[in-house]
């Protein structure tokens, strides 16, 4: 079996190499899942590895390359050879900086509606207990929220993507704020404890930057210099994801850091094992058509109830001395109870047809404000679906309307013959 994976994952690589050398949406999630099985494939000596889930995860990478070579191939967008799209980068620094203080407003009002100061983050101890008493709070369901802070916590993520956005249009004050976009969301997984938000916003800003890349026709080649960033970027990401977990427990020792690192592969690692078990052992007869893939829509209209962490069931994984269990499952279970696997192929079928209608769109200048945040959307959704489905979160979805709303005071279309016709 492990032969057979081996080969469909290469097969997968040769088939979207195209895709991945220019950043397209096709190309990112056959990256991820390429590295993410070949990862649980050489973890066999401590991992349960049952195959069934691994192979149902490269059906539906296939289905989302066929989706978007099909549509490349037979779709051509109204193009607008005659327009050309102005970025208004004085407009766009006031506005950046006008998110990173509304955005920073979220963390220091949920840090006073449970009871703390915001000066107690200097005090070490008190920062432990704030970390450990919101983190409870909000998996025991007591946690404090009303409609200010929903709406604040829509801009700390709105924040991300716009500021990622932007980054490559603006000079270099505009790029200091673009890259302190994220703080607010960090700030949040050392004060709260939700490491969750801290990964999104990256996501996000990532997001922004490709967007912005095709509608600019920016370059998009790998520099040896971007490698060390990122990979400076990377150890700096995972030390700070480490240091938050450690915060959330409320307590400082020898044991809680074995215990954090034990924990922090299993969450590195965990997801796509925990699938793979599930997958093997599910029965599911009953479907539900979308709701938990929009699990946040459906919440609200009481169609479904949502628990915090949307899954409660954990899965041993482990093996040989390693005690690893998850209860993330990522996109994959959700689009199985929602349709089934085979029809599951379909759905990403579809979002690879709509990845590729987006992506030329934007390129043609057809549609480009809608087709700017649907393929904003199609990106968060791919790299986040090692968790779960990135559209289950009703602040993540607003977001999105708010960002489209923003496009609009910093992009502008313009007919280029009225300067033709002006200059003769």
């Amino acid at each position: 079996m492990n032969f057979l994976i081996v080969i469909l994952l290469i097969a997968l690589l040769l088939l979207s190499w195209k895709y991945i050398l220019k950043l397209e949406p096709a190309g990112v999630f056959a990256t991820m899942w390429i590295v993410l099985i070949s990862i649980i494939l050489c973890c066999q000596g401590f991992v349960i590895v049952k195959y069934t889930g691994l192979l149902f995860i490269i059906a539906c990478v296939f289905s989302f390359l066929i989706g978007t070579a099909f549509i490349q191939t037979y779709y051509t967008p109204c193009s607008k050879p005659n327009k050309k799209m102005v970025f208004k980068g004085k407009q766009a620094c006031i506005l950046m900086t006008i998110l990173f203080f509304v955005a920073f407003l979220n963390p220091i009002y949920t840090i006073i509606l449970h009871g703390f100061n915001p000066v107690d983050i200097f005090n070490i101890g008190t920062l432990l207990k704030m970390n450990n008493t919101i983190s409870v709070d909000r998996y025991s369901g007591a946690e404090y929220t009303n409609p200010v802070n929903q709406i604040l916590l829509v801009f700390s993520y709105t924040a991300p993507l716009f500021g990622g956005f932007c980054y490559r249009m603006v000079g270099r004050y505009g790029k200091t704020v673009s890259l302190l976009s994220v703080i607010p969301c960090v700030f949040v997984a050392f004060t709260q404890a939700m490491k969750m938000g801290m990964i999104t916003s990256v996501f996000l800003w990532i997001c922004g930057f490709l967007v912005c890349s095709y509608s600019y026709n920016l370059s998009l080649k790998i520099k040896t210099k971007y490698i060390i960033i990122l990979t400076s970027s990377g150890f700096l990401f995972f030390g700070l994801l480490f240091l938050s977990m450690i915060l959330r427990t409320g307590e400082l020792s020898e044991r809680i850091v074995e215990d954090i690192t034990n924990k922090f592969y299993t969450y590195a690692f965990g997801y796509v094992p925990c699938f793979d078990i599930w997958f093997d052992n599910n029965n599911i007869s009953e479907y539900t058509y979308g709701a938990k893939t929009f699990f946040g829509i459906s919440n609200a209209l009481g169609i479904l109830e949502r628990a915090a962490g949307i899954y409660q069931e954990w899965i041993p994984f482990g093996k040989d001395g390693f005690k690893g269990e998850s209860n993330v499952y990522t996109v994959f279970r959700v689009l199985v109870e929602d349709f089934g696997p085979a029809p599951s192929c379909l759905v990403l079928m579809g979002l690879g047809g709509l990845s590729s209608i987006t992506t030329q769109n934007i390129r043609a200048h057809y549609n480009i404000f809608i087709s700017q945040i649907v393929l904003s959307a199609i990106y968060a959704y791919i790299l986040w679906s090692f968790v779960t489905s990135f559209f289950a979160y009703t602040s993540y979805l607003a977001m999105f309307v708010v960002v489209y709303i923003l496009l609009h005071f910093v992009q502008q279309i313009e007919d280029t013959n009225r300067y033709v016709s002006s200059n003769n």
